[in-house]
């Protein structure tokens, strides 16, 4: 098999995709394209690149030069929905970055795209495919804790040096998208819960200097069995912090309670019949691949193109009614 792989964008997880290419037999390195020629140089020295990987500045001319099975969108927000589209008219399939796009207009775009040409299309939810939300999600399935009655997750990241694009609404998402979608993505994913309401409030409050770039986000969801859930995020982890991040996951069900904190690097689960227990992971999947193996084996997703669609869709919805006091709709 002889698997075609550009890559537009060099602004997000596109390690997940190159250490895929790397690593599986028959996929190459056929183009990357950015806008910082810097980074374009050192192309030709990465891993995953090999002597016939072509470099673009344009990603218009990109197209229209190289033949490809599979792109990678990961460059800034906006232009994801444009990358998306231009891809779905040649029929080439897609793993992008996050949000798929900057609002409901451009969603509907993208949604229509893809059920007209055919193309697999998938999101770089990087969090699904990691040992502790694999275990959590297989737990709860199982009924380890019971009815979910209560799921609670964090993310926190040190704020760092900001590049110029997530500094400005009109090519940053906000956090809810860019962030938030994680947090949210791993809720309903790990329960098997879907959203029905929900409220946020997000503000830039102690970092100016980032403009657009909130540091701050409390969202409160209600889930189909009446149970409810909240995500917090910010970018207010202190700069001398040990780890870049602190994540934590909280699903308390009518039997028991599962929890994933970062910072110890373990899940622990407790439950009306036994004491707390720190759980053995599940093994990593590797994105990429899993990505590959629904294009050409007829594998099921373990991030579809129905979800990606959807966790989009309730992020802008969400960030449409954040600092408005309102409820979004879900359903």
């Amino acid at each position: 098999m002889d698997i075609r792989v550009g890559l537009i964008g060099l602004k997000g997880h596109q390690g997940t995709i190159l250490g895929g290419v790397q690593a599986m037999d028959g996929a190459r390195l056929v183009a990357v394209c950015d806008d910082d020629e810097q980074k374009l140089a050192g192309v030709s020295g990465w891993p995953s690149a090999n002597p016939e990987t072509q470099t673009f500045s344009d990603p218009a001319e990109l197209f229209d030069s190289v033949e490809m099975d599979i792109v990678g969108v990961c460059g800034t927000d906006s232009e994801r929905a444009p990358m998306i589209l231009a891809a779905a008219e040649r029929g080439i399939h897609v793993i992008a970055e996050k949000p798929l796009a900057m609002d409901l207009d451009e969603l509907a775009q993208v949604r229509e795209a893809v059920a007209s040409s055919g193309i697999h299309v998938s999101m770089l939810l990087t969090m699904r495919f990691d040992p502790p939300y694999i275990t959590m999600r297989r737990m709860i399935a199982e009924g380890a804790i019971g009815e979910v009655c209560l799921a609670t997750m964090q993310k926190s990241y040190r704020l760092g040096t900001r590049p110029e694009w997530q500094r400005s609404r009109e090519t940053f998402s906000g956090i809810i998208p860019f962030i938030g979608i994680h947090a949210l993505d791993l809720i309903r994913w790990v329960t098997g819960r879907e959203f029905t309401q929900g409220a946020a409030f997000c503000a830039n409050v102690g970092h100016p200097d980032v403009r657009d770039l909130e540091d701050n986000c409390s969202v409160a969801l209600q889930l189909d069995n009446g149970a409810s859930a909240s995500a917090r995020m910010d970018y207010c982890r202190p700069a001398a912090a040990p780890t870049h991040g602190d994540d934590r996951l909280r699903v308390a069900g009518s039997e028991g309670v599962i929890e994933w904190i970062y910072t110890a690097d373990q899940v622990t689960l407790i439950t009306n019949e036994d004491e707390l227990r720190v759980l053995e992971l599940d093994e990593k999947i590797d994105q990429f691949e899993d990505f590959v193996a629904s294009i050409y084996e007829g594998a099921p997703s373990w991030a579809p193109a129905e979800d990606c669609i959807r966790m989009t869709d309730v992020c802008l919805r969400l960030r449409e009614v954040a600092n408005a006091g309102l409820v979004a709709d879900l359903g």
